[in-house]
Formats: C-alpha cells, sequence, structure tokens
C-alpha cells in the first residue's frame, strides 16, 4: 500500500503503527535507544514515506527526561513518529492593559490547525538553548524583539513539563516534549509592531485571563499548550 501524506501527516497500515508503538516502548524517548539503530531506522522510515534526505531537514536534540541533550540528533519527523523527546519553548505575552495575547494558529499547521495557543510557540534546533528559541520563534512568528518588552527580557515560569500524546488518526503522532513557558510584558508600540510575516500564524486574539480560562473550559478549539501555559501562570 502507497503511504501518503495530507497536511503533514501519514497514512499508515495497521503493521507499520505496531512497530512504531513497538520503537516508541524499546526507545522510551530516547533513553533506551542506540544512536546508530536510530540512524538506520531514520533510512527505513525514509523509504516507507517517501521522504528524501534534505540538507536542510529540520534536526532536533533528542533528549534526556530533565532535558539533557543526549549527544545526538534526529530529523523532526522522525521525532514525531517514534516519541523521542525533545523541546519546546512557548511565551505568553501580556499587553499593556494586561490582557493576554492568545495566537490563532494557521489553518495549514499540520498540528492543532486553527486552534488558539499560547502568543509564541516552537521547538528548539538542535544545538538550540530555550531562551535563544524563543527569541526567535517570537520574531518568526509575531516580528518581535525583545525590544518590545516592558523590561526587554522574557521570564522563564516554573519547571520544564513532560508531554506525551499519541494521535492515531490521518494526521498520525507520537510525541514527547518537554515545554518551557516565558512571560513577557509588551510596550504600547511592541503590541502595535505585532505583525505576521510567515504566515504560521493567522492572528491573535487579546483577553483577560478570566476570559482565556472560560474559553480553556469551554472545550473550544485550544491547543494541548495554551491550557498548559494558563495553569502555569494561575498563582502569577
Amino acid at each position: 500500500m502507497q503511504n501518503r501524506r495530507s497536511n503533514g501527516g501519514v497514512r499508515l497500515t495497521g503493521g507499520q503503527r505496531a512497530d512504531l508503538a513497538k520503537l516508541d516502548d524499546e526507545w522510551r524517548g530516547g533513553e533506551g535507544a542506540d544512536p546508530a539503530q536510530v540512524a538506520r531506522a531514520v533510512v527505513h522510515w525514509r523509504g516507507i514515506l517517501g521522504l528524501p534526505p534534505s540538507a536542510g531537514e529540520e534536526r532536533f536534540d533528542v533528549v534526556a527526561p530533565e532535558g539533557t541533550p543526549l549527544s545526538w540528533t534526529a530529523p523532526r519527523w522522525f521525532c514525531h513518529l517514534t516519541g523521542l523527546r525533545h523541546r519546546v519553548s512557548h511565551i505568553l505575552l501580556e499587553s499593556p492593559q494586561r490582557m493576554l495575547l492568545l495566537q490563532l494558529r494557521s489553518a495549514t499547521k499540520s498540528q492543532w490547525p486553527s486552534h488558539l495557543d499560547t502568543s509564541v510557540g516552537g521547538h528548539l534546533r538542535a544545538g538550540q538553548g530555550w531562551r535563544e528559541a524563543a527569541i526567535e520563534e517570537m520574531r518568526q512568528e509575531l516580528g518581535l524583539t525583545l525590544d518590545a518588552l516592558e523590561d526587554g527580557e522574557l521570564e522563564a515560569l516554573g519547571p520544564i513539563s513532560a508531554r506525551r500524546e499519541v494521535i492515531d488518526g490521518p494526521r498520525y503522532l507520537r510525541n514527547r516534549q518537554l515545554n518551557q513557558l516565558f512571560w513577557g510584558r509588551l510596550t504600547p508600540q511592541g503590541l502595535a509592531a505585532v505583525s505576521f510575516e510567515d504566515r504560521e500564524v493567522a492572528g491573535v486574539l487579546l483577553v483577560s485571563r478570566q476570559e482565556a480560562q472560560r474559553i480553556v473550559e469551554a472545550g473550544e478549539l485550544v491547543a494541548p499548550g495554551l491550557s498548559w501555559a494558563l495553569a502555569q501562570v494561575k498563582a502569577r
């Protein structure tokens, strides 16, 4: 059977799904994996999915449960196929009027399209640090630099948090990620400078914390990262 990718997803046979579940169990996010075995598996699954090697392919550091890199990397698509643990930085931004700025994800996103999310969110590429990735994603997604913030800096909030999910559907996903949340308050000029040049973001919604929580509790189109982030800032 020919596997087809659709909007970032893949269609897999029952046997292929069982093989991936077995790898996920054996590798335990990465600490149970041998890098040479992983490299062979990458070649194998490239062939199955019809994904040619690319010099510009995005790669992640595979990390231990506490976030320490394991000294080897894997392609983004392969991490999301097999549950290899990687890292994601999120930012919650507040307007000068103390309203939360929520991101509306583009309808073309492979994961959680047209869902509300944190102000900014993005994976750490191989070799990146949490804060470095957060600043880069803020520039890419909202067109903002640290100059847009009241104190010119992002504040790390709460401990690193783990998330795991399996989506066994047209957009097949086995995901293990560690999340770090950052916080910042925009200046009036920073709020006015928000832009969406890379088209990953369809728009933003300014809401009170109470309204943001109501949206989450109502079960509306909300990405998992937003639910987690709001819980982190309740006591702030």
